[in-house]
């Protein structure tokens, strides 16, 4: 019978000592968790505040781009009026331009001499590629 009570002893001794252990490990555990606790809660606070500075900035971001292109459509707005402007007149001076080309020709045609015709066909040409 000393066999059988050295074995409960020493399996009964495991198991108190595997108790303790884990009684050990869950008191570990429970300390971790109160310890990080805070830590956890800073970082959470920390990771708003992030969040709202980032917000913030891409707010800030987008009106300050927004505001750029406002001011890039008002500045541009007077040239690109100016070189339609400038276009208009340009399609109207090179029309007066070849009307009036067009009856030196016509009257030139009507002389009948051929360095005459030869001269009109030549310079109807070169406005009209010009015009082009």
């Amino acid at each position: 019978m000393g066999l059988e009570s050295f074995f409960k002893n020493l399996f009964g001794s495991a198991e108190e000592i595997g108790n303790k252990a884990c009684d050990i490990i869950n008191e570990t555990v429970e300390k971790a968790k109160e310890t990080a606790a805070p830590m956890l809660k800073k970082a959470e606070e920390y990771a708003e505040i992030a969040k709202e500075k980032a917000s913030e900035y891409s707010e800030k971001a987008n009106e300050t781009i927004g505001e750029a292109v406002e001011t890039v459509k008002e500045k541009s707005a007077p040239v690109l009026a100016k070189a339609e402007e400038f276009a208009e007149e340009a399609k109207d001076k090179i029309a007066e331009t070849l009307e009036k080309a067009k009856e030196k020709v016509n009257n030139l045609m009507h002389d009948g001499t051929e360095d005459a015709k030869e001269t009109v066909e030549n310079t109807t040409n070169r406005i009209e590629e010009n015009a082009d």
